[in-house]
């Protein structure tokens, strides 16, 4: 039976990693340290957004550029220091998604709004790099999400048309950007409920990956 798709492309942060949770712990942090009280409405705001936009929207958040800058040194020491010394989790359902591509030879790639070495480093610390020889990430393509950029990149390194891919995402952002890259998205949400809005969009909200490969089997 022919698939209705040629290749599996994934976000990172929140869809195959438990790193969302570790990005706001450190953001309290830093702002703890500074004294700048640190509102869950704007860590919700930041999810999926590439390293550049969150500095930008923190400072308009805050009406305070240098703040912004302070806060985001800050939060970056503390997460560095866990992406080198601490266990990366691992999200629910994603090493039985891969294995399973792996075994059918699905292509598939990586496409990240994390900066190049961040991504290194987790997928390497987190064992995932072994199932990809294809990763794209936010420094490397002119627009962010929404903007399609990561994703055409990618699908274009697989060799295979955007039309014929199947994105998994868990934000909003990363959602309209693989929509916006002509591409068919599976949501799998993270911290964020989706809206009305995100589930027409969408093909499929899932509840985890395990649905998920659930589903991609049956297509």
């Amino acid at each position: 039976m022919s698939r209705s798709f040629d290749a599996l492309l994934f976000d990172m942060d929140g869809l195959m990693l438990d790193t969302e949770r570790i990005s706001n712990e450190t953001w309290r942090r830093a702002g703890a340290e500074l004294g700048i009280e640190i509102k869950e409405e704007m860590l919700d705001a930041m999810v999926g957004l590439s390293f550049k936009d969150c500095v930008d929207f923190v400072a308009e958040y805050l009406d305070d550029a240098e703040a912004a800058d302070r806060l985001q040194l800050g939060s970056d020491k503390h997460y560095q220091h866990i992406l080198r010394h601490e266990p990366i989790p691992l999200k629910t359902g994603i090493l039985e998604l891969l294995r399973w591509a792996e075994q059918q030879g699905i292509p598939r790639a990586v496409a990240t709004s994390t900066q190049r070495f961040k991504a290194d480093l987790k997928l390497t610390r987190s064992g995932l790099d072994a199932f990809f020889d294809i990763t794209v990430a936010g420094d490397e393509v002119p627009r962010a999400k929404p903007a399609p950029d990561v994703y055409h990149a990618a699908a274009s390194r697989l060799g295979v048309a955007p039309q014929r891919c199947l994105v998994l995402e868990d934000s909003r952002l990363g959602l309209q950007a693989g929509v916006a890259a002509g591409a068919r998205v599976i949501l799998v949400p993270d911290l964020l409920t989706p809206s009305a809005e995100d589930r027409a969009s969408a093909l499929a909200v899932c509840g985890d990956l395990h649905q998920a490969l659930e589903l991609i089997r049956a297509l």
